[in-house]
């Protein structure tokens, strides 16, 4: 039995051999097999022979106990192929196993164990990308750590010390951009400049060396300004690309890197050859990088940078708009959870918030925002792309503050860049933008609020950036201007002139150091002329306004400096000029009044062109009234109206431009008129899109077209300037001379209303001769604001009748007295006008909310306005002369060419029960009107019905849209789709006449930018319509049967083959003399309004 236990025994015992053997064997073959995939991996970079060995290493250690010899290695090829895994993939879960198998391996591998090296380099580094993923800083530190002990095991002459100087120069870099340590740095670069000194001339690693310790080099140059650091970093830059031959697998890296080295010492330099060469090199780099390759991400992100570098330079929008082409691509590669996503989103919400401030488009701005906030919720508190987040989001709602004017996105914007200081201390490289960005965001707060402690915080900061730039440092710029600028605000607070002193001396060395072309030029000139400006008043010292206005007028001609910069500086110019009355006041209005017409048709579509009229970064909404009174003043009556033309209604005149006739250019040049025609249809195209309809989808984001606006509209300018040089088209869409709106006035005087802050006067134009000026000393700004804001007021608010109807009287007495009297005795006394003559009012500001139409003292025995003369409106006189070209009174006999839109019931609104009766009014006068109502009535039906309709007659709601007055609308039959003005503006009405606008609020101004005269009527004119009655605010149900009966038995008085659209006015004059006869409260007659001929 022993024996028998023995032998069974000795074959478990020989058993157990043979699997041991069996499974070293095993292990043997898995190793091989991992080291095989590892070796493929290598050299074809496949994930799958990665993935493989993982797979395979994995399996060798499930079967190494703790005790294992082997465990350790295995545990270093797991933790090494993992982490590679990571960085291929960005998936966390890899490199945390990555993380724990090289802390399993590091406490196996005890002081003095041959594979401690090993693990200490291996542990730190993959420590080091968690921490660039987290922004945990004890990882870190516990990377560095590692990494110091791995340098004193590896002496000099030591295999390993290579890599453990790389590697822990590579790590207190990192500790240093988190921190702020200059030692950290110090220490970088004397570990990284070892590093290099032991890899001779041709040693193939050499260039991975001189790379990162140009890296330092550069990160040193920022901290100090010392350009030493910085042409050392360029020579290493330029040695490494030479070592790194066309093909060569690290030609796009070293490209790269000294392209964005050569910008930065553009940068410090302004030298524009380092700016060229850095292009060329990251441009070759995109080149050799094609799609799919890893390297493109960075390379799309370096030539994008570059290239916005170099629009700030010299202007050039294509640049800019190439910049946002490569960094949307940029960003498309880079999905969420992609290690480049956070790089990506900063630059191109940067590049965005550039060209918004160029061109004013919302929607860039609104991108900007977006990416900006994306970056900082991945950028936790202690994260290293924290501090830039910050940064940059508080500049981008800066930035919208200052359109907006909402001081909300102003408190957001301090409070990021004050936790954006917090985070970085003195000798930190971020803190001379933190400091800069948050001292001028209190200082545009307190700009706003007038709250003196941010002033003094403001300048605080500001001087504790100037002190960190040495003198004769091109990035001292900014600092020298942000604190001269606020310290003339100082000044102007407490009067001290050692503040006013000090703004001046910082503010001269700043034009000093800013050559011509330079972007902060622009700055400089402004700010200056500003304080000299004010020094002047101090000193009554010619010399300093001279200078003042002379630096004005460079400022506003920058062209390097966006068009809203530009104008900004001209608006200066003419503050200066008018107060001190300078002879240069004339060419500072007509220099701002192109730089407004340009600045605004830089947007896209109207609806964001008509942001920019409203934007508070452009202060343009007055310009055009105020250079008309300077005109006035003058005695130049003509050039008043011409100006007036020229500045008012850029919206519509600027779609006018569109639709210029071109029958004189097709006889001299065709092909010419033709590209001319085709690209106008593009810009008006464009133009009419709603800001919804011009995007595109682009990579799974919304984009607005803004890169194919601005080649089109730069198309568009260089085909005008070719019209020009034509014969005799040299004045091609330029202001046009007084002579041509002159025309306007065939059926009567044109009366032109301007309200400025300065003075207020009439001009009325006749058929021929010399305007005949009305000055209007009563009508001030403030009087006429006064009585629009009590009109809104009780129009709105509507009181009882009698309470009502006191208000609007004391209203009309008042326009009566300060404006339409005036006007009056020159008519009849002076031009001799009949009684029943038809006058046209051009309005202008907030003259544009009266009704100046039915204004009169409506005391007993009194003749009023209505009772005197037949009065229309036109937004402008070119509008009306186009009104009346080629019109010719048609029959309406032959077919059905009268439309009635009727909806009594649209969908949300209340019941107007008395559109029926108003329906069957018309058809009794014409039976063949063609009436679409009810269910029929949709938005679609009726624009159909439109294009081929004479008149047209609209008994439905109407609304205002006081936001976006584009969309301010008729109701149909659902609410999501109204008719809009936007919708009117983009068809073709080529048979229109008259539109009588039996609906709320048809012709009401917007208060805002009420020159422009965005509403239902206007938007009919422009499309077509000759002659349009609409009404001012909310109408009465009952009058619309009532007034369509009187005006349409008027105008088929004669028969229907005797009709003339030209009769509205004198039609509506009857209709609401007859309410008036009846009593009806003031507030219903006086509502009723007519446009055009």
């Amino acid at each position: 039995m022993r024996l028998v236990m023995d032998v069974y025994n000795l074959n478990a015992v020989i058993q157990t051999k043979i699997t041991a053997l069996w499974l070293t064997l095993l292990q043997s073959q898995a190793l091989h097999a991992a080291d095989k995939a590892w070796r493929r991996y290598k050299n074809s970079k496949d994930h799958a022979a990665l993935c493989d060995c993982i797979a395979l290493s994995k399996a060798v250690l499930n079967h190494c106990p703790i005790d294992h010899p082997k465990r350790w290695s295995t545990l270093d090829q797991l933790g090494r192929t993992l982490r590679k895994r990571f960085e291929q993939k960005g998936n966390a879960v890899d490199l945390e196993a990555s993380i724990g198998y090289h802390e399993e391996e590091l406490s196996i591998c005890q002081t003095g164990h041959l594979g401690r090296e090993s693990a200490l380099n291996n542990l730190s580094i993959a420590l080091l990308d968690r921490f660039k993923q987290t922004g945990n800083s004890a990882d870190l530190d516990d990377s560095i750590r590692y990494l110091e002990e791995n340098l004193a095991i590896c002496p000099i002459g030591h295999s390993g010390r290579l890599f453990a100087l790389n590697n822990l120069g590579i790590a207190l870099l990192d500790r240093f951009k988190q921190t702020g340590n200059s030692a950290d740095l110090d220490d970088s670069v004397r570990y990284l400049e070892e590093h290099l000194s032991i890899y001779p001339i041709d040693h193939l690693d050499r260039s991975s060396a001189l790379k990162i310790l140009s890296i330092a080099l550069l990160d040193r140059f920022k901290q100090t300004g010392n350009s030493a650091d910085l042409d050392d970093s360029v020579r290493y830059l330029e040695e490494r690309l030479l070592i790194c031959p066309i093909g060569h697998a690290a030609r796009p890296s070293a490209l790269n890197n000294l392209g964005n080295a050569l910008l930065d010492r553009f940068v410090q330099t302004g030298n524009s050859a380092d700016l060229d060469d850095g292009i060329r090199y990251l441009e070759e780099n995109l080149a050799i990088c094609p799609i799919g390759h890893s390297g493109r991400s960075s390379a799309l992100n370096s030539l994008g940078v570059a290239l916005l570098d170099r629009f700030k330079q010299i202007g050039n929008s294509a640049d800019l708009d190439d910049s946002i082409r490569y960094l949307e691509e940029n960003l498309a590669i880079c999905p969420i959870g992609h290690s480049g996503r956070l790089l990506a989103l900063n630059n191109l919400g940067i590049a965005l918030l550039d060209r918004f401030k160029q061109t004013g488009n919302s929607a860039d701005l609104d991108d900007s925002i977006r990416y900006l906030e994306e970056k900082l919720s991945i950028c936790p508190i202690g994260h290293l792309g924290r501090e830039s987040a910050l940064n940059n989001l508080g500049i981008a709602l800066l930035g919208r503050f200052k359109q907006t004017g909402n001081s909300a996105n102003l408190d957001d914007s301090v409070r990021y860049l004050e936790e954006q200081l917090l985070i970085c201390p003195i000798g930190h490289v971020g803190r001379p933008s933190a400091l800069s960005d948050l001292g001028n965001a209190l200082l545009d707060r307190f700009e706003q609020t007038g709250n003196s402690v941010d002033l003094d915080d403001s300048i605080r900061y500001l001087e504790e950036h100037l002190s960190i730039y040495p003198i004769d440092r091109l990035d001292r710029s900014s600092a020298l201007n942000n604190l001269g600028r606020a310290l003339l605000d100082r000044f102007k607070q407490t009067g001290n002139s050692a503040d006013l002193d000090d703004s001046i001396r910082y503010l001269e060395e700043n034009l000093a150091i800013c050559p011509i072309g330079h972007s902060g030029r622009w700055d400089a000139l402004n700010n200056l002329g500003r304080v000299f400006q004010v020094q002047f008043e101090r000193t009554r010292d010619k010399t300093y306004l001279e200078e003042s206005i002379s630096l004005f007028k460079t400022a506003a001609a920058h062209g390097v400096s966006s068009l809203s910069d530009r104008l900004s500086a001209s608006s200066d110019w003419i503050f200066t000029a008018r107060k001190y009355h300078h002879s240069s006041l004339a060419e500072a209005y007509s220099t701002s009044l192109y730089l407004l017409n340009r600045s605004v048709l830089l947007a896209s579509n109207i609806h964001d062109r008509h942001v920019r009229l409203t934007s508070t970064r452009i202060r343009g909404r007055e310009i055009a009234v105020d250079a008309a009174s300077y005109a006035i003043e003058t005695c130049q009556l003509q050039s008043a109206v011409e100006i007036l033309e020229q500045g008012r209604g850029l919206v519509f005149n600027q779609l006018g431009n569109y639709r210029t006739p071109l029958d004189d250019l097709e006889a001299v040049n065709r092909e010419l008129a033709d590209q001319f025609r085709e690209l106008s249809a593009a810009m008006e195209q464009s133009a009419l899109s709603h800001q919804a309809e011009q995007k595109r989808v682009v990579n799974g984001e919304d984009k607005i077209e803004s890169n194919s606006y601005q080649r089109l509209m730069n198309t568009w300018d260089r085909t005008v300037e070719e019209i020009r040089q034509q014969e005799g088209f040299g004045s091609f869409l330029r202001v046009t001379p007084f002579p041509n709106p002159q025309k306007a006035a065939t059926a009567g005087p044109i009366v032109i209303v301007n309200i400025s802050q300065y003075c207020s006067d009439a001009i009325i134009v006749q058929e021929t001769g010399e305007p005949l000026l009305v000055p209007l000393p009563d009508a001030t700004l403030s009087a006429v604001t006064a009585l629009a804001e009590t009109l809104i007021e009780t129009t709105t608010h509507r009181p009882q009748e009698a309470e009502s109807d006191r208000i609007l009287g004391d209203v009309l007495q008042k326009i009566w007295s300060i404006i339409v009297e005036p006007v009056v005795l020159q008519l009849t006394n002076v031009l001799k006008l009949r009684k029943g003559s038809r006058i046209c009012w051009v309005p202008t500001s907030r003259a544009c909310s009266l009704p100046l139409h039915a204004a009169g003292s409506y005391m007993p025995g009194d003749k009023n306005l209505p009772d005197l003369f037949v009065s229309s409106y036109a937004p402008s006189m070119s509008t009306l002369l186009r009104a009346r070209t080629g019109y010719q009174p048609n029959s309406m006999l032959s077919g059905p060419r009268w439309l009635v839109v009727a909806q009594p019931a649209a969908e949300g609104e209340p019941v107007l029960s008395h559109v029926g009766l108003e329906v069957d009014t018309i058809r009794r006068i014409r039976m063949d009107a063609k009436v679409v109502e009810g269910e029929d009535c949709t938005r679609d039906a009726v624009l159909d019905s439109l294009k081929n309709t004479a008149w047209v007659h609209f008994a439905c709601h109407g609304h205002q849209n006081v936001t976006d007055p584009f969309q301010s609308r008729f109701s149909l039959l659902t609410s999501n789709a109204p008719l809009t003005v936007l919708d009117i503006l983009k068809t073709g009405l080529p048979q229109a006449e008259l539109a009588v606008l039996s609906a709320c609020h048809s012709a009401a101004g917007d208060r805002s930018t009420p020159d422009e005269s965005i509403h239902l009527a206007a938007g009919l004119l422009f499309a077509g319509f000759r002659s349009v009655v609409g009404t001012m605010w909310s109408m009465d149900d009952e009058d619309g049967p009532k007034v369509a009966k009187i005006f349409y038995e008027y105008m088929f008085r004669n028969g229907p083959e005797g009709v003339d659209c030209r009769d509205a006015a004198k039609a509506l004059s009857r209709a609401v003399k007859r309410l008036r006869v009846r009593r009806v409260p003031l507030e219903r007659w006086i509502n009723f309004v007519h446009l055009g001929i």
